[in-house]
Parts: structure tokens; C-alpha cells; sequence
């Protein structure tokens, strides 16, 4: 026999049932199902949704188990990410490769302005200074205009003046 499922906030279940149209229920937890409608068991349903399963379905009804997002995503343009899953990217863990991607695609209004909302200016700052390896000429003075940096203080700079150049 399985365990209760722990519902730690970050599903629910919801409720669709099959001969009213549109009725449709929302539930913290198969207890509180259980406990509205008791003709079902508990254990079978707990029993039916372990191991990863996402659904319960009979005559009256389709239980479907749904995870609550509570991660913010930012408002930047999908095409900015066009070589990845927009909608699986980790916004914290990848956030030197978004800053960089949105600085050079992106303009400082509106895309630059939603970096500073989503990323606050300190961690864009520091995403310039000590990650951000490779950023265009026009790029580099844009970003040290609109973030009041000097471009030596950039690591893109800093590494660009450091590569030898061919003479001409």
C-alpha cells in the first residue's frame, strides 16, 4: 500500500467530470477529492498516481495531476532564444548566456530595460564585468554607456584588447 502523496504546494488536481459539460474542480490534494466525493477510494487513486502517472480516468470522470509554475520567466522576444526550448530554459542558471544573448540582440527599450527588471542592475553589472567573454564592438560601448561602465572594466574588452591583432 502506498503513502498519501505529500502535496507540498506544488500540485493540484483537477477535476473534469464527463456528463457536465465544462464542470470542471480544482483540488489541493486527493484527500480533499476524497473527502468531497467519498464513493472514491483514496488508496486506488494514491495507488494510480504513483510513479510518475499524471492521470485517473473512469465513466464519471478524468482526474488529471497538474504542477503549479512558480517560477517568473521574462518577457523577452522567443525568437532571442530561437536555438532553444523557450519554455524549458532555467532563467537563473542560464542567466550569463540570456544577459548576453538579449544585449546583443535586443534594445535598450524595451528588451535591456526587461534584463534590469528580471535580473536587477547589480547582477547584469557583474554578468559584464567578470562572465560575459565575447559582446561586439558596438555592443561594448552601448553596455558601458547604458550600465555606467567603464568598457575597461567589461571582461569582453578586457579580453579583446588582450588577443593580438594581425598587422595590416
Amino acid at each position: 500500500m502506498h503513502d498519501v502523496p505529500e502535496n507540498n504546494n506544488n500540485e493540484v488536481f483537477l477535476v473534469s467530470w464527463k456528463k457536465q459539460k465544462g464542470h470542471t474542480e480544482l483540488f489541493a490534494s486527493l484527500e480533499v477529492f476524497v473527502e468531497s466525493y467519498p464513493s472514491y477510494r483514496q488508496e486506488e487513486l494514491v495507488e494510480n498516481f504513483a510513479f510518475g502517472k499524471n492521470v485517473f480516468e473512469d465513466d464519471q470522470l478524468l482526474i488529471e495531476r497538474k504542477k503549479i509554475i512558480t517560477t517568473a520567466k521574462p518577457g523577452f522576444p522567443r525568437v532571442f532564444f530561437w536555438d532553444l526550448d523557450y519554455d524549458k530554459i532555467n532563467w537563473e542558471k542560464s542567466s550569463t548566456m540570456v544577459i548576453q544573448r538579449v544585449l546583443e540582440r535586443g534594445t535598450q527599450q524595451p528588451h535591456w530595460d526587461e534584463l534590469i527588471r528580471f535580473y536587477g542592475k547589480n547582477v547584469i553589472v557583474e554578468a559584464l564585468k567578470a562572465k560575459i567573454s565575447f559582446l561586439p564592438d558596438e555592443m561594448i560601448d552601448d553596455a558601458s554607456f547604458f550600465f555606467n561602465l567603464k568598457k575597461e572594466e567589461m571582461l569582453c574588452y578586457k579580453r579583446k584588447q588582450s588577443q593580438p591583432r594581425l598587422w595590416l
